[in-house]
């Protein structure tokens, strides 16, 4: 019993002492690939958390109707015969009346309560409002963040998510409106990174690393795994 004793406060030897340090050294160093390969895994993970938020803000969810019930089918617009869908409009009123509770029509929101002002020029691929006259071949989008000052909804690397209604066939496709992330381009920086996915596109094929989300169909295509971002 008393050698049992004194072992225990004779503390650790320095052979133990070491032998404990590598094992601590092995496993930071397999530990810290691990956590750094996971930050971009986060930001993708976050903006496909709050594509999905903004979708229920939209088109209603568990929490109730959202804007599109509420405006008898309009996506996030100043008016109902509006071209300029624009998520600002989830935090402002527009033209449209204040919701009437006998009709059950009309802007409740806000129906987000977190966004943010955008100060200074983004790519241009953000900044760009869409023309149905003149439809475009490059990334036009229903949204002009570069003149706008209202809120905007930000993904996981602070750059603007952005309502695509597509304009295919001659005409605008509301059946197939999305919400488009940029993805993590080449850097963190608003300008770093540009939309991919073309309006002209039904299925957003050609979305590369952008994050979709469509607002009434099923996902005709198909994001990139976030571990692959």
């Amino acid at each position: 019993m008393k050698r049992f004793h004194k072992t225990l406060q004779s503390g650790m030897t320095l052979l133990e002492i070491t032998v404990v340090l590598l094992i601590l050294i092995a496993l930071a160093g397999m530990v810290v690939p691990y956590v750094g390969g996971t930050g971009s895994a986060a930001m993708c993970k976050t903006t496909d958390a709050t594509l999905q938020a903004v979708k229920q803000a939209i088109m209603g969810g568990a929490a109730g109707p959202g804007y599109y019930a509420d405006t008898l089918g309009s996506y996030p617009s100043i008016d109902k015969a509006s071209s300029d869908y624009n998520l600002k409009y989830l935090f402002e009123q527009g033209s449209w009346p204040e919701y009437n509770p006998k009709t059950g029509v009309g802007w409740r929101g806000p129906y987000l309560l977190t966004g943010g002002v955008i100060n200074g020029p983004l790519n241009a691929s953000f900044g760009t409002v869409f023309n149905p006259d003149t439809p475009a071949t490059t990334a036009y989008v229903h949204v002009d963040i570069t003149t706008d000052t209202g809120e905007h909804i930000f993904d996981g690397w602070h750059r603007p998510i952005i309502l695509q209604i597509p304009y295919f066939n001659n005409d605008l496709q509301p059946d197939y409106a999305r919400l488009v992330s940029a993805g993590p381009g080449s850097g963190l920086k608003s300008d770093e990174a540009a939309i991919d996915t073309t309006i002209q596109s039904s299925d957003a094929s050609n979305r590369d690393d952008d994050r979709v989300l469509f607002l009434k169909i099923p996902d005709p295509g198909s994001n990139r795994s976030c571990d692959e971002s």
